[in-house]
């Protein structure tokens, strides 16, 4: 069973959760003892002081806040995959008929695990038209205050079409990216999501391996070597 890569983020809104209400919590325990004792002679109450209370006050909702978003963006995440820390394969892409009186391409998208096999239950065929392919996947960083919360960031496939036939506009298919909202709390964590994008020649039989390389902000293809 692989960890989860949210552990970090989800036990950062646990732990801020608790520091937030304790924060909330204790200003109110002094404002309610104080104004059931401002009026007793018999019993030694301490003032309230309105800019330290009501500035722990501040930062115990801001952190009650923090920890929502948190938590909101943890399950936001949860279907998308997370980036490598170094270049990787992420996906195989076989090219089926190719037609060069038609234009018409045929490709067949593979997903690939950690390991960089083929998982054939998401196997994805993409009917197009082009000389070549062209892959979109949006890549998502942490901002470099919050890197510490994840493994790294996240991926995931947008389209697959072709390109490179001037004869028409070639269709792309799309890859059912996960929408990902850009809450406060994902703008507070989360760098703006990117677009990188690959485009290969294609020659009919030919399958092609698709590395994400974050050092390199890039996508990258090599030709698939037999086993």
């Amino acid at each position: 069973m692989e960890a989860d890569p949210n552990f970090r983020l989800k036990a950062f809104a646990v732990i801020a959760a608790v520091m937030g209400v304790f924060l909330v919590s204790f200003v109110a325990q002094r404002v309610w003892f104080w104004m059931r004792t401002r009026k007793r002679e018999d019993v030694d109450t301490s003032r309230v002081e309105p800019i330290v209370d009501f500035g722990l006050l501040g930062i115990g909702l801001i952190v009650i806040w923090m920890a929502i978003e948190a938590l909101v963006l943890s399950l936001i995440t949860s279907g998308l995959q997370v980036q490598p820390r170094e270049r990787r394969k992420i996906a195989e892409i076989e090219i089926g008929k190719l037609d060069e009186e038609t234009g018409q391409l045929n490709l067949l998208f593979y997903p690939v695990d950690r390991a960089g096999r083929r998982m054939s239950s998401q196997r994805r065929p993409v009917l197009t038209s082009g000389r070549e392919f062209e892959l979109i996947v949006e890549v998502i960083e942490w901002r470099s205050a919050w890197t510490w919360l994840g493994e790294g960031g996240f991926y995931q496939f947008v389209t697959l079409g072709g390109y490179g036939n001037p004869t028409n506009n070639p269709e792309k298919t799309t890859l059912e990216p996960e929408s990902v909202p850009r809450t406060a709390g994902a703008t507070l964590f989360l760098r703006k999501p990117m677009q990188w994008e690959v485009r290969q020649p294609c020659a009919e039989g030919d399958v092609y391996d698709i590395y994400l390389n974050p050092g390199s902000d890039s996508l990258e293809v090599d030709t698939h070597a037999e086993d």
